[in-house]
């Protein structure tokens, strides 16, 4: 019984499919990947910059309670605590994987003796994202003061 032309044929290109994928394989996954990584990186940074911000307004309307532009113990520690978990009150799982207070910077801006300009930023902050790390110590933000001065 002899075989149809195009079984023959098609089992001739049965190998060359394999080596079509692997080809291709080596080029497609580093683009990918690539690409993961990027988006990746780029929705942490977001998270950053969206914690930062609520940080900052959090400092610009709570009652600031120290005379210089050092803020009290506690001050610095619930706007952290903002940045950081979401509530000026602290939680165990922080908004943005492996981050914690320490990663967050507050300067207090004095004008004519009374709090002006409060600016939170993220310092040395370790993505570790898909093949690489990042450092990152970019966002920042920065709000009027509007709260109540009492020290």
């Amino acid at each position: 019984m002899s075989v149809p032309v195009f079984r023959k044929r098609r089992r001739r290109q049965g190998g060359n499919a394999l080596i079509e994928f692997a080809l291709a394989f080596g080029f497609l996954f580093p683009l990918l990947a690539g690409a993961f990584q990027f988006g990746y990186a780029f929705f942490i940074y977001n998270e950053l910059q969206n914690a930062v911000r609520h940080g900052a307004r959090y400092a610009a309307y709570k009652t600031y309670d120290s005379d210089t532009a050092t803020p009290s113990t506690a001050f610095a520690n619930s706007v952290k605590n903002a940045v950081v978990y979401g509530d000026p009150a602290g939680g165990s799982i922080p908004i943005v994987p492996l981050m914690n207070s320490g990663n967050v910077k507050l300067v207090v801006t004095f004008t004519n003796g009374v709090p002006g300009m409060m600016t939170v930023s993220v310092q040395n902050y370790t993505l570790d994202a898909f093949l690489r790390t990042f450092t990152i110590n970019k966002p920042a933000a920065s709000f009027s003061y509007v709260g109540v001065y009492a020290p």
